[in-house]
């Protein structure tokens, strides 16, 4: 069985008016790209983990159209939630939607096979930022759309206050997250302990460390908890001729950055091993 990994498909079928086509070239027509990438790539008895940011829709009805569109692709597949992933429910009603070629984790863990799987959405870890490495993309105006010369910003005033109060949320955030991955990780060793064979994968939305992979909590964890792989996305439009190459191993742990745009719209392949 193979392993792959495709994050923020960003699907909208069923919700046209949050279609990516505006934000370039890159993303245009992208849930036919996803598909050609995909089926040219993944078999049907392999598994593709996919870390969140699924579907543009508001509510569960909506995202109906997206969730079948990628349970209709080949293999298994295993999805946690994004932070745009707003149609989330409980996590019975997700496991209600999806059908049967589709899993669902959230906070807690899953066997498949000889693969152990655990995963949370997690957030923005403190002192970690891609900003200066993402290539910033303007919005592509429609056909026949003008596009009018932005007025010269004025220079923002700065808000100290404001500041402070969206740090120290950001902060209660990250913490509960990174509470709800340990669960995660405690549950992954109940049903797949370290030394029973198991490749450990977790799956976050959030990146867990930067590009050169310098501690963080979460790698802490990660690492404490003898994961193999992590798979993640939430980072758009990374610059592609980054060197050394973004993530990689560390500390016997693999950090894989998925997001579909990042990967040309095709599942990396994380791993192989026998059923």
């Amino acid at each position: 069985m193979k392993i792959f990994a495709l994050a923020d498909p960003h699907l909208s079928l069923n919700t046209p008016n949050k279609s990516h086509d505006k934000f370039g070239a890159r993303w245009a027509d992208h849930p036919r790209k996803i598909e050609a990438g995909w089926r040219a790539t993944v078999g049907g008895d392999d598994l593709v983990l996919v870390a969140g940011d699924i579907s543009w829709a508001m509510k569960m009805e909506g995202a109906q159209a997206d969730l079948d569109f990628l349970a209709g692709l080949p293999g298994t597949k295993v999805i946690i939630r994004g932070n745009h992933d707003y149609w989330w429910s409980t996590p019975a009603k997700v496991r209600r939607a999806i059908g049967p070629t589709m899993r669902a984790i959230q906070h807690d863990a899953l066997c498949i096979g000889r693969v152990a799987i655990c995963g949370t959405r997690l957030w923005d870890v403190p002192g970690v930022g891609f900003g200066r490495l993402i290539d910033w993309q303007v919005a592509t105006p429609k056909v026949g759309e003008l596009q009018e010369k932005p007025a010269r910003p004025e220079k923002p005033v700065r808000d100290e206050k404001a500041i402070a109060a969206k740090a120290a949320e950001d902060e209660k955030i990250y913490l509960r997250e990174l509470e709800r991955l340990r669960r995660s990780l405690t549950a992954l060793e109940e049903i797949a302990p370290p030394d029973r064979g198991f490749l450990r994968i977790a799956m976050l939305h959030y990146p867990p460390c930067d590009v050169a992979m310098n501690p963080t909590g979460v790698t802490k964890l990660l690492e404490e908890h003898a994961i193999n792989h992590v798979v993640f996305g939430h980072v758009h439009n990374l610059r592609q001729d980054l060197n050394p190459a973004p993530f990689g191993e560390r500390n016997g742990v693999h950090y894989h950055l998925t997001a579909c745009d990042y990967l040309d719209f095709t599942p990396k392949l994380i791993a192989t091993i026998d059923n």
